[in-house]
């Protein structure tokens, strides 16, 4: 038999804790298992489990490598494993730390094998990911520059992670989302972001098994947007999906980032430019933080497609920021060398790439 694992992630730990006893079936078999990396930078991580009658057995253990994968490899996954092998043990709800992201904790659970070359996931299974966030502060906390380690958050000194990146990751990597008293804009935005995603207002205490990997890696990878609905606006959040069968004009783009960041709350995909027409970048945004460079998977180049999702009244101020970095028919028919010729504000995102090539 498979042990069935709901996997619990927020921000917030008292929230997720509190997220995570609510799951918790209340009879002896079922644990709540729960790591608390405050000590990481010295190489200690507590370990908290306990089964629904309120048993609690409490373990400091010492992580040499001081680290978060480390964390996952050497106690997260073998205590899973071990609890596998306990016929006590029939359901355990994991609240991960708050740092912890989960689309990387489920990469381990799903493809690190051990020693004897065996993945946790022969022994158990992910039945749900159930993200808990604090509704009242979603929308400032995508929207502004802050770092886990204004937080404290930070695994370490070179942790320098964006805390709505993370909260990003908890938001698309879930199943089930709770936001306890959240209102019809804090749900209409949560239901752009993830559709697939169920949205709890109130505490649940019984979820259901939807957990599936193919979709939850689709969704979680930006360049991919198939999962996302077309434009529309409910609840003052609204999502915009724009294409272009056109690459963008280096200079014009670059120009208009600034208006794109203040109008949205996220964006993702892929786009096309002229100085570079035969390659993808993709489009990964959390509020004004922005990265660019080669997407991960294999898509076919053909123009831009870019979605946004937001709650200002700026979405016309962003169409007209996209729509005026097209290439106008007269560039689209201008020599190559009028664009080798072109300063490209974008070129740094093809350095690594470019030196790599040099190399083969």
């Amino acid at each position: 038999m498979s042990l069935p694992i709901t996997v619990v992630c927020g921000l917030n730990r008292s929230a997720a804790a509190q997220t995570g006893r609510a799951l918790t079936r209340s009879d002896r078999h079922s644990y709540l298992v729960m790591h608390c990396l405050d000590q990481i930078h010295v190489g200690l991580v507590s370990r908290t489990t306990s089964n629904g009658i309120g048993q609690v057995e409490a373990e400091l253990i010492d992580l040499a490598h001081g680290c978060v994968s480390c964390t996952l490899r050497e106690d997260v996954l073998p205590t899973l494993r071990m609890m596998a092998g306990n016929p006590d043990v029939n359901h355990v709800t994991l609240v991960l730390p708050e740092s912890v992201e989960p689309i990387g904790f489920l990469e381990s659970f799903l493809f690190v094998a051990d020693q004897a070359n065996s993945s946790v996931a022969e022994v158990c299974h992910i039945e749900s990911v159930v993200a808990v966030l604090e509704p009242a502060a979603l929308v400032s906390m995508l929207g502004n520059r802050e770092t886990l380690a204004d937080r404290d958050l930070n695994i370490d000194s070179e942790d320098n992670r964006g805390l709505g990146d993370l909260l990003i990751g908890h938001i698309e990597c879930a199943d089930e989302i709770v936001a306890l008293e959240a209102n019809h804009q804090e749900t209409s935005l949560l239901q752009l972001l993830n559709p697939a995603a169920t949205v709890h207002t109130t505490q649940p205490t019984e979820i259901p098994a939807t957990f599936n990997w193919a979709a939850t890696s689709a969704r979680t990878r930006p360049a991919l947007l198939d999962h996302l609905a077309p434009s529309c606006q409910t609840d003052d959040a609204w999502i915009l999906d724009w294409r272009s069968h056109r690459p963008l004009h280096p200079i014009r783009l670059y120009e208009s980032l600034q208006d794109i960041s203040d109008a949205a709350l996220r964006g993702r995909g892929h786009f096309q430019i002229a100085t570079r027409p035969l390659s993808l970048i993709e489009w990964d945004s959390v509020g004004r933080q922005l990265r660019l460079g080669p997407p991960d998977d294999e898509i076919e180049p053909q123009g831009a497609h870019l979605c946004f999702v937001g709650v200002s009244d700026q979405r016309d101020q962003l169409v007209a920021a996209l729509d005026s970095a097209q290439l106008t028919d007269d560039e689209l028919a201008s020599p190559a060398s009028i664009w080798s010729e072109l300063q490209d504000p974008f070129a740094e995102i093809w350095l690594s790439e470019d030196d790599q090539d040099d190399t083969d």
